[in-house]
């Protein structure tokens, strides 16, 4: 290349060598404006990169926080949010080892089919029967009869204020001895103190006063101790406040009515059309086909009384029966369906013909074992044979964990069953003793590896220890089914030790210390059970105006001293208002 002279430069001058140039920079340099915007864009200084940076950070931790939310949302779990964010996770527990029964031993099977068979055989004889003469003096009497009944029933469902002077519709679970005995204990007390003996009356306590209300005590004494009598004092307080915030019909399905009197039983009360309507019997209402949030549970089928199921009804089969059973409510109670009357009896008839082998038959195992005699045998309507050791079968068969709420209910119903059975017979056999044998072993189970440090039991229920601290319905939810069970089937014994004892303390003062709390109405109607059924087996007392929550022999009875303490359980449950819960 040649280059030509500069007139400036001098003789002497060397011109520069020529640039040397760079094959990429002057190929990015090519490329036009459009490379140069970009670089102004995009090329990030010091400060800019540590803002990205930041940025990135901050936006990865706010989608952390965010889907954390949302998982805790879901499903609470015990501890606090930022406690579940900062630590590593935790492996999830391993189910605990539980119980299972002994299975049937062939001589058990053999009584069991031959007694089913028995009576298939006998159903096959057909006995002559005489027609009968009907005349219209009968059909007369049969409509007044039929009057009658539905007044009584009106009247009692709908008239606050009614009273029968009649004998209760329940039946009394005393024996003319035993009455006699109570009448003359009430009547006179021999009490030795310095001066010598003297005749005093004895004060009539709720249970004393009322012998529907107990049952002949053959159970240990509670010990005599402080905390013992501010449980007491604590669990009337509980319940009373609870008593005097009754459901109603606008606002309350069915469903909700139903777990509202397991609590508390026949004196349950409701409100008509609204918080401020009257106050009418809960199961008065419901046997009469009252409406509670335009649902009725009871309708006909086939011209007998027949429970509906779904929601807002029953939950399970026989559930409604089931809760009647608890409440103590005879079977010889009037049902009026459909403008024709029924009685409970023909409710149970229609239970029967419902069973099914493989079904969850938990509710009817309750309900069933409660209103037959302990050799009941009848037919279901696909033609199979059962009797009572049938559904006992049935249940100890089938497992607890996956059973509904917990299995709870289940164990309630494998004990209520042997309960009935040992008052019947006096001992227990067969499926019976393989029954009370797995009842106990869970019981065992619970009170050893299932019970928090607070009192309250598994929030997995048994599935393995859990605390939710943050979640106390869940709490009273899981530790109000176990307590209903357990304290309906614990040795007399059980009851004053610290373990039931801290449990019961637990329910009693969470429900007391929120009592405006909108709970859940099934777990609130089952821990407020739980509390009636721990009140009269350690007492022997019964709220006033209650029936029997208890149907074990295992009780405590009415003293004196419990006597000298009612003033103060009076004082501490009287009524401040008349609350109302919507």
């Amino acid at each position: 290349m040649l280059y030509e002279s500069n007139p400036q430069l001098d003789a002497n001058t060397v011109a520069n060598p020529p640039p040397v140039i760079d094959v990429k920079k002057d190929l990015a340099r090519r490329n036009g404006p459009e490379s140069l915007r970009c670089q102004k864009c995009f090329g990030l200084s010091r400060d800019g990169k540590r803002f990205l940076t930041a940025a990135l950070i901050l936006g990865a931790l706010i989608c952390i926080i965010f889907v954390e939310g949302l998982i805790f949302a879901a499903t609470p779990r015990s501890g606090r949010f930022l406690d579940r964010l900062l630590r590593p996770n935790e492996p999830t527990p391993q189910l605990i080892t539980v119980p299972v029964p002994r299975p049937p031993t062939v001589a058990e099977k053999q009584a069991v089919k031959k007694k089913l068979t028995g009576l298939q055989t006998k159903e096959v004889k057909k006995t002559s029967t005489s027609k009968v003469q009907y005349d219209w003096e009968a059909f007369v009497r049969f409509g007044e009869a039929i009057q009658a009944v539905g007044e009584h029933v009106a009247r009692t469902a709908l008239d606050p204020k009614y009273e029968s002077n009649e004998q209760p519709n329940y039946e009394p679970i005393f024996d003319e001895l035993e009455l006699a005995v109570i009448k003359e204990k009430l009547a006179v007390s021999s009490i030795v103190n310095g001066d010598g003996a003297k005749s005093i009356p004895i004060r009539a306590t709720s249970a004393s006063s009322n012998p529907y209300a107990s049952k002949k005590p053959i159970g240990a004494m509670p010990p005599k101790s402080a905390r013992l009598q501010r449980l007491r004092v604590r669990i009337a307080q509980t319940l009373a406040t609870y008593q005097r915030r009754p459901m109603n019909t606008a606002h309350h399905s069915p469903w909700e009515i139903m777990h509202g009197f397991v609590g508390f039983g026949i004196p349950t009360k409701i409100r008509v059309g609204g918080p401020r309507g009257e106050l009418v019997n809960a199961i008065g209402w419901m046997n009469s086909g009252g409406r509670c949030r335009g649902q009725v549970m009871l309708t006909l089928r086939d011209e007998r009384p027949h429970a509906l199921y779904g929601v807002g009804l029953q939950g399970h089969s026989a559930q409604y029966l089931a809760i009647l059973a608890q409440c103590r409510v005879s079977a010889k109670s009037p049902l009026l369906l459909g403008g024709k009357n029924f009685t409970v009896a023909d409710l149970i008839e229609d239970e029967k013909l419902n069973c099914r082998s493989g079904t969850e038959l938990t509710f009817a195992l309750i309900g069933l074992a409660h209103y037959l005699p302990t050799d009941a045998v009848w037919r279901s309507s696909d033609g199979e044979m059962w009797s009572l050791e049938r559904l006992m079968q049935e249940e100890i068969s089938q497992p607890i964990r996956t059973a509904p709420c917990g299995g709870t209910h289940r164990l309630f119903s494998l004990a209520y069953g042997c309960q009935r059975r040992l008052k019947a017979t006096g001992r227990l056999d067969g499926v019976y003793q393989r029954a009370n044998t797995y009842v106990r072993e869970y019981q065992y189970l619970t009170l050893r590896r299932l019970q928090n440090r607070d009192g309250s039991f598994s929030t997995e229920w048994f599935k393995y220890p859990d605390n939710r601290e943050d979640d106390i319905d869940r709490k009273v939810q899981t530790t109000g089914h176990i307590l209903e069970w357990l304290v309906a089937s614990l040795d007399q014994e059980k009851l004053y030790e610290n373990r039931i004892i801290a449990a019961t303390e637990f329910i009693a003062t969470a429900l007391a210390r929120e009592p405006g709390r909108n709970w859940k109405d099934g777990p609130l109607g089952h821990a407020l059970h739980a509390l009636s059924i721990y009140q009269e087996r350690v007492w022997g007392v019964v709220m006033p105006g209650n029936v029997v929550a208890f149907t074990g022999p295992m009780k405590a009875a009415a003293t004196v001293e419990v006597a000298q303490s009612d003033e103060e359980i009076r004082q501490a449950t009287l009524p401040d208002d008349d609350k109302t819960r919507l």
